[in-house]
């Protein structure tokens, strides 16, 4: 996403309405949260690993 923002969008200013990176920074936002955070007590990933570990 930060190549799209600054090779597309940075110069259009911030608004989606002028093609801006307004939703490239959400896009951007929700992803480092989620590598942050992780996917949670509902992922798929959780329920294979106690599948496995079981």
């Amino acid at each position: 996403m930060l190549v799209a923002i600054f090779a597309v969008h940075i110069n259009n200013g911030l608004f989606m309405a002028n093609n801006g990176y307004e939703y490239g920074l959400t896009l951007l936002a929700v992803s480092l949260s989620l590598l942050w955070s992780g996917a949670g007590a509902l992922s798929i990933d959780r329920m294979l690993s106690q599948k496995l570990s079981q």
